[in-house]
């Protein structure tokens, strides 16, 4: 069956690359026609620069904004092979203001579902900001206290192409954020050289620091939650202060020879399958042995984690589980194969740099009260990055 899975993945792959080398991009919209796009009192200023980013500014002519579009900055290949194009406005503090589906040629949406169910699903951005980890899908068990994530409902039928403008509209806006609201410029995204070799064990990752650990014993949550309504609602970790509730290691398995230390023969292979259909993809993978796990009892493979989010350079970073069976390579510790492991990856074209350090974040959650109670999160925090010797080339 995975073999199967793997066979129709490069398929679709592979027809993705052949129809976006062979469909013509869109023409960006003229001034007008994107200036009678803009809600007043707002209205479009200045272009600023040469990807089609527009000021936006206020009823008094100061500047309030960002205006453009997303194809020429994130020109991904849709489910069609051509790219969709969306119109977005966002202000200074990162919060959309609006978004608008302006050009696409996805075949559910053309000849199936019409146009409407997709026009509304953008609507659905207005209000939340840069800074909230935005996915498509819905809640497990029906809820979201604790947790990191905000979901936006998708179409039913149409996951695949409603993702695809999703990760499309994310990678625009967020190298717009970066630039001209971080100041920071945004350069191709660092891949693994896959020639690059090294003999690696566990003890020298670990000697080397490119496994990140980070631990908390049940006395540091008690401390976290102290003076709060939560304060007595784990009377596990208080009958063990110095037990740890947290025991997490991260590794990121890009780089080949850190996969090859990791894990065992056959889950590395798996990998380098799923990284030669996904190929802009990063995977990090994650072991926790003590108390807290990984994900809640309602979490969906495929889908991104309810407990973990991350973020670089004070932007999220988008995660999803990659649906990799996992066994460990057999000189890694006992405590880690018996641990919960998990496999993320996220989208370099996103504008994650594994070289540059990041921030993994892991929700610790409590219960108070029996019916319907009330959810308690803190956000338990390790940074790493990867050494820039694995991941020199830049595309």
């Amino acid at each position: 069956m995975r073999f199967v899975f793997l066979c129709l993945n490069l398929i679709c792959a592979l027809f993705f690359v052949v129809a976006a080398t062979t469909s013509a991009r869109a023409e960006p919209l003229a001034r007008e026609e994107i200036a009678d796009r803009i809600v007043p009192p707002m209205e479009l200023g200045e272009r600023l620069n040469d990807e089609g980013v527009w000021q936006l500014l206020n009823s008094g002519g100061a500047e309030a904004g960002f205006v453009f579009e997303t194809e020429p900055m994130a020109p991904l290949p849709g489910f069609s092979g051509a790219s969709i194009n969306i119109l977005v406005v966002l202000d200074l503090e990162g919060r959309f203001l609006d978004v608008q589906l302006i050009s696409h040629n996805e075949p559910i949406f053309v000849s199936g579902l019409g146009q409407a169910p997709f026009h509304a699903f953008f609507e659905q951005y207005r209000g939340h900001s840069i800074s909230d980890s935005l996915v498509v899908g819905t809640p497990y068990g029906g809820g979201s206290d604790g947790s990191s994530l905000v979901y936006l409902d998708g179409v039913t039928k149409a996951t695949a192409s409603v993702r695809i403008a999703h990760e499309s509209l994310l990678a625009a806006t967020l190298k717009v954020a970066r630039e001209k609201m971080g100041g920071v410029a945004t350069g191709p995204p660092a891949f693994p050289n896959p020639d690059y070799a090294e003999d690696l064990s566990w003890d020298d990752l670990v000697e080397q620091g490119l496994v990140t650990r980070l631990t908390v014993t049940n006395a540091q949550m008690d401390a976290e939650f102290a003076d709060t309504v939560w304060e007595d609602d784990d009377p596990v970790g208080q009958s063990n202060p110095d037990g740890n509730y947290l025991d997490l290691w991260a590794v990121d398995l890009g780089p080949p020879s850190i996969a090859q230390a990791v894990l065992s023969k056959g889950t590395y292979e798996e990998l380098q399958d799923f990284m030669a259909i996904s190929t802009t993809d990063e995977p990090i993978l994650l072991i926790e042995t003590a108390r807290h796990g990984l994900v809640t009892d309602e979490f969906i493979r495929n889908t991104s984690p309810d407990l973990i989010s991350a973020e670089q350079g004070g932007f999220p970073i988008a995660f999803r589980d990659a649906d990799i069976y996992i066994q460990l390579h057999p000189d890694l510790p006992d405590a880690l194969h018996d641990g919960a492991a998990l496999i993320l990856r996220t989208d370099r074209r996103l504008g994650f740099d594994p070289t540059s350090e990041w921030t993994l974040k892991v929700s610790a959650l409590r219960e108070h009260g029996v019916f319907q109670p009330e959810i308690g999160s803190v956000s338990l925090d390790v940074s790493m990055a990867t050494d820039a010797r694995f991941l020199p080339n830049r595309r």
